[in-house]
């Protein structure tokens, strides 16, 4: 009996500083324990779980930031496909405004890792719940740039011309003409087709079905018209020694062609004619006029369309 009381008796003595140097070693291995931990911080894609018939009309963070803390390198082992951070309002019934809390779930790679410790920011978020509303849109290219030099766009086919626009109510009435992404003419000499894809103006919204449309362009080459003044006339196929007993005013001619092909025509190249083979003998007579150009451009006018002219013999 003696033996057990001597060992209670030693046990017993000094009881609180054993029990204090207890504490603190508990305490050193804890304060220990955490200094050892270390944080990673990753950033993933944000689920929102929505009932059917309803839509997102507010925005929202499309990804939350996730802090790992745990060991060196069980954390940094962790692939951030295994942590999923996901939001459900699927029990809501009525439009409003809901404050969810985000809530991430651990797979793969993130499961068993021991100590670890998952904080999400934000922890919860806003949403605002509307009825989902369908409605067809017009399409139209947004259209950029311009032609090569002495060309023009001459028309253009989109088809579909219209596309279907799904989202929250509020926005989708909200929503007018749909634009493409740029269509860049620059520099463009002859036809072509693109297919090019509808921009949506609000990440809240969506397309139902296709988001493509198809471009088809005529380009061709810019007509011009110009009038020429100061245009020479002539006489033409008079008999032998008959001309004109005076000089003959100028006149003028307005053509039609192309741009490259109306610049380059030089005043030269554009001229009046009077027909003087029926031109027989000395006298006044009114003959009509034709211009006469370039193939390459169309007369579109001239003046004057007759011409009285003074014929005599020639000079000597």
């Amino acid at each position: 009996m003696r033996a057990p009381r001597e060992l209670l008796r030693r046990l017993l003595s000094d009881l609180p500083v054993k029990v204090i140097c207890l504490s603190a070693a508990v305490i050193m291995f804890l304060f220990n324990r955490i200094n050892s931990l270390s944080d990673r911080f990753v950033s993933v894609p944000l689920t929102v779980d929505v009932p059917a018939g309803f839509a997102l009309a507010s925005a929202y963070p499309r990804t939350v930031r996730i802090t790992l803390r745990g060991e060196e390198a069980s954390i940094n082992a962790i692939l951030e496909e295994d942590l999923e951070a996901s939001v459900s309002l699927e029990d809501r019934r009525d439009p409003g405004v809901y404050r969810t809390a985000v809530r991430v779930e651990r797979r793969g790679t993130a499961l068993d890792v021991e100590p670890l410790e998952v904080r999400v920011d934000p922890q919860e978020i806003s949403f605002t719940l509307e009825p989902l509303l369908e409605r067809r849109v017009d399409v139209a290219p947004d259209i950029k740039g311009v032609p090569a030099y002495g060309y023009e766009l001459a028309g253009y086919e989109l088809s579909p011309r219209a596309a279907v626009l799904r989202g929250p109510r509020s926005r989708v009435q909200a929503a007018s003409t749909l634009l493409t992404e740029e269509v860049d003419l620059t520099g463009r000499t002859g036809p072509f087709t693109l297919r090019v894809r509808i921009v949506m103006p609000d990440t809240l919204l969506s397309l139902a079905g296709d988001p493509f449309v198809e471009f088809k362009a005529s380009i061709k080459e810019a007509v011009v018209s110009r009038r020429f003044e100061d245009v020479e006339v002539v006489v033409l196929d008079a008999a032998a020694g008959l001309k004109p007993a005076e000089e003959l005013p100028a006149g003028s001619v307005q053509v039609q062609g192309s741009q490259l092909a109306v610049e380059a025509l030089q005043t030269g190249q554009v001229r009046l004619v009077v027909e003087g083979h029926s031109i027989r003998r000395t006298g006044t007579w009114t003959l009509p006029t034709r211009p006469e150009v370039p193939s390459s451009v169309t007369v579109l006018d001239w003046s004057p369309k007759e011409l009285t002219v003074l014929f005599g013999g020639p000079v000597r």
